[in-house]
């Protein structure tokens, strides 16, 4: 009989779920929307649901499941926020109804899962230290250090676009780096600076209106590589890792944007003459997915060992949303 388990990527446009293999082979795979902030996770859950019963159909037996879920998510894998989906019982909780009885279910913050699937399959094979960059719908980051994600004692230690926006880029922006310059706040700063909903939605659009030789999306474009780079450069003068991965669906793309953040960070890094290097993620295949999968087979072969990304004390303590 063959054996997997579920790894799941919920971010804030898709969920991305797949059975995965002990050799992180997938052999099914599925995909959600859940843009629209998911009430009640009703995509992501029948995303789930229509997997495992996949599995039960092929004779699989599914050994965990690990949802990455774009939120602040305690160190015992409770969802701490509502800033992306409408989430209206715990993740964890529901999941594990559609498992079963016997099946260890965990949830984690999406761009941690990331960070453990570059660790495990990606640049983690050249570097044993580095901030992971997630830019997609949203941004942030995690810290590996010696090979060891960094927490935070509430889980929290991912907060990367709660950071702030150089005035100059934008002396009239009122908001968080997020705001400014991910996916969401790309389109929503076009949306604002023109009255132009574009066909293409998200940052992709306002990226093609770029090509076409749109001003103002050149504009926007060009400010919110400039605000990533000085901000990624900022977290190098604090941390000093050995190399910074660039990932997510935006960070990993060339696109002006991601070659823009290059160009930004190397014009401003401190870490004079050789600052560590900016990567472009080196998984194939998504790395909060294999992420997931690679915390899902930890918890399937040793249920009662502490998790890997549990670095300081659990705590059940709720973010303020």
């Amino acid at each position: 009989m063959t054996e997997a388990v579920l790894a799941l990527d919920v971010g804030g446009t898709k969920a991305h779920g797949a059975l995965v293999d002990r050799e992180y082979r997938l052999f099914d795979e599925g995909f959600a929307r859940t843009a629209g902030r998911d009430p009640g996770l009703a995509a992501t859950l029948g995303l789930a649901a229509e997997l495992l019963e996949r599995a039960r159909t092929a004779g699989t037996t599914v050994r965990a499941v690990v949802a990455g879920f774009p939120e602040y998510v305690s160190n015992d894998g409770v969802v701490t926020a509502h800033e992306v989906l409408d989430w209206t019982v715990q993740p964890g909780e529901a999941l594990a109804a559609l498992a079963g009885g016997g099946v260890p279910v965990r949830i984690a913050s999406d761009v941690k899962a990331g960070a453990l699937g570059e660790l495990a399959l990606g640049r983690g094979r050249e570097h044993d230290g580095f901030v992971y960059v997630s830019l997609g719908t949203g941004i942030s980051t995690a810290i590996v250090l010696d090979r060891t994600l960094h927490d935070g004692v509430r889980g929290e230690a991912i907060g990367f676009g709660e950071w702030s926006v150089p005035a100059e880029l934008d002396p009239e922006w009122r908001g968080n780096l997020e705001g400014f310059a991910s996916g969401s706040g790309i389109a929503a700063r076009y949306l604002a600076r023109t009255g132009t909903e574009l066909a293409e939605g998200g940052a992709r659009g306002v990226l093609q209106a770029d090509a076409s030789g749109d001003p103002v999306a050149a504009e926007i474009v060009d400010t919110a590589a400039a605000a990533i780079g000085r901000a990624i450069a900022q977290l190098v003068s604090l941390l000093d890792p050995p190399a910074v991965v660039l990932a997510g669906g935006l960070g990993s793309a060339d696109t002006r944007l991601a070659r823009g953040i290059r160009a930004e960070y190397e014009r401003v890094a401190s870490r004079r003459p050789s600052p560590p290097p900016l990567l472009p993620s080196g998984v194939p295949v998504n790395p909060g997915l294999l992420g997931a999968a690679a915390l899902a087979w930890e918890l399937a072969t040793a249920p009662e060992a502490a998790p890997p990304t549990a670095a300081g004390p659990a705590s059940r303590e709720e973010r303020t949303a």
